[in-house]
């Protein structure tokens, strides 16, 4: 009899501490249930704060691409970062602006008498660092939208060409948009992804490209679109990005 309630006791304090890890069983149960309804609301904020966060640095990149509205990438021309801004401005104008000025009287878009003095031309002209080796880039801010578009229209027919070596004939300068960094970096991901990317341009600061298979321009509308976002989801439907095609 002893011996049957030694067990009987020792069944007793077994169920005593299997009740007691049920409780505490329960306890977590009900912890982790409020934990998880937390961590819903939290990550409810967060997806909040991660959409505003990307609004916000959507407008600012925006902002920074207005801000360059009136400036010019240009890179060939023979200057250095020893170059000093006299010359700079000089060479600018020769080069580029005097020969497109050239150009837009020729076509009697401005006045054949019209008097072009570079420094009310020109709001601001630098070099920015470059690879050694590598022609200096030259940035020039122009003093009016009107400046800009002339250089745009007649870059191709005016500014001189040469031609390479397998005889096909190239602008001697390349005059680009300078884009903001965010739109930098979408442009060079598309410019370096040659199996799929034909060609890509910007318009307005905003990036447009063709694939090797299609005549189709898409554009660019987020710092977060990608080729694969842009371009897949048209193969099987329409998509709102879909554009129609234009010449680059």
């Amino acid at each position: 009899m002893k011996s049957v309630n030694d067990k009987l006791e020792e069944i007793c304090g077994t169920l005593k501490k299997m009740d007691t890890i049920e409780t505490a069983l329960n306890s977590l149960v009900k912890e982790n249930a409020v934990l998880r309804e937390d961590m819903a609301v939290i990550k409810k904020d967060n997806a909040k704060k991660d959409e505003a966060i990307l609004q916000l640095t959507e407008h600012c990149n925006k902002l920074d691409q207005a801000a360059r509205s009136t400036t010019l990438r240009i890179i060939g021309l023979p200057v250095t970062a020893l170059t000093t801004h006299a010359d700079l401005m000089k060479t600018v104008y020769k080069e580029i602006l005097q020969p497109i000025l050239v150009a837009a009287k020729a076509s009697g878009e401005i006045p054949e008498a019209a008097q072009a003095i570079p420094h009310y031309m020109i709001d601001n002209v630098f070099c920015i660092p470059s690879k050694s080796g590598t022609p200096t880039p030259v940035i020039l801010k122009l003093s009016s939208q009107f400046m800009r578009s002339l250089i745009f229209r007649y870059k191709k027919t005016a500014l001189p060409v040469f031609k390479d070596n397998s005889n096909r004939e190239r602008s001697k300068y390349s005059v680009f948009e300078d884009l903001s960094p965010a739109n930098h970096a979408i442009f060079r991901s598309f410019a370096d992804d040659k199996k799929r990317v034909k060609s890509v341009w910007s318009f307005g600061g905003q990036i447009r490209f063709k694939t090797h298979d299609s005549e189709t321009v898409y554009k660019v509308k987020s710092i977060t679109d990608s080729y694969d976002t842009l371009v897949k989801p048209t193969r099987s439907t329409p998509a709102s990005r879909l554009h129609s095609p234009m010449a680059s």
